[in-house]
Formats: C-alpha cells, sequence, structure tokens
C-alpha cells in the first residue's frame, strides 16, 4: 500500500506542478492542510476518496489515472515518458525548466495559429476580389 501511495502522490504532485498550483493553493482547493499535501505527495499518506474525486475534478483526469497511472483519456497518453519522468522527479529546477519550455512553447503556437489565420484570411480576401473583378 505504500508504494501505491507513493505513485498515487506522485500522480497529484506532477499535475499540480503542471498547473503551476503551489501546495499552499492545492491545500485550500482541497480544504486540507499544507503538510498534509506535502504528506500525500511523499507516500507518506493518502487522500480519502471524496478528496481523490476532488482532485480528478480540478485537473479534469479520471480517478483510474490518479490510482494506476493508466488512462486513455488521460495526460500519461498525451506526455512522452521522458517528460512524465521529469514532472514526477523531485528536481525542481529540471520541472521548472520543463515547464518555461511548455509556456514558450504555448506562446508561440498561439503565435502562429494567430498568423495563419491573417494569411488565410488575406487569401480569402484576394480570392474575392479577384471573383468580383473578374
Amino acid at each position: 500500500m505504500k508504494m501505491l501511495n507513493r505513485e498515487i502522490g506522485d500522480r497529484i504532485g506532477a499535475l499540480r506542478r503542471m498547473q503551476n498550483y503551489t501546495q499552499e493553493q492545492f491545500s485550500e482547493l482541497l480544504d486540507v492542510t499544507v503538510k498534509h499535501i506535502s504528506s500525500v505527495e511523499c507516500g507518506k499518506s493518502s487522500l480519502s476518496m471524496e478528496k481523490l474525486i476532488k482532485v480528478s475534478k480540478i485537473f479534469d483526469c479520471s480517478l483510474d489515472y490518479l490510482i494506476t497511472g493508466e488512462d486513455f483519456n488521460s495526460v500519461s497518453v498525451a506526455l512522452p515518458r521522458s517528460i512524465l519522468e521529469i514532472l514526477y522527479s523531485n528536481d525542481q529546477k529540471e520541472i521548472n525548466l520543463l515547464l518555461e519550455y511548455m509556456r514558450m512553447y504555448g506562446r508561440i503556437r498561439k503565435r502562429a495559429m494567430e498568423e495563419n489565420r491573417l494569411v488565410q484570411k488575406a487569401d480569402d480576401s484576394q480570392k474575392e476580389t479577384k471573383e468580383n473583378h473578374g
């Protein structure tokens, strides 16, 4: 049971960090103490079923994922193993670098999508102009 608590705690900690919640913020959402959150993430204690359900809603993941780490609709399927290993590690420097990379990637992708929309709008406008004059 100790190993299962550790695995669940690792997953909860990784999800919390991915959402940029501090342990304090997360403890307030769950209405538990920061000490309890820390203890859960270290595998020294566990959350009640009621709290696990709340965690699954906060992070939009299934109980299956929280308990077993497997769920085809979960974060684990969408992220490569190397990224999950960093998120599950205790290396805060590596975690922070990965999170910063993910934020930068998100900004770059958003900008590219906006640029593509502008190019498509310009193309559509040119086609409409040609059709009106042709």
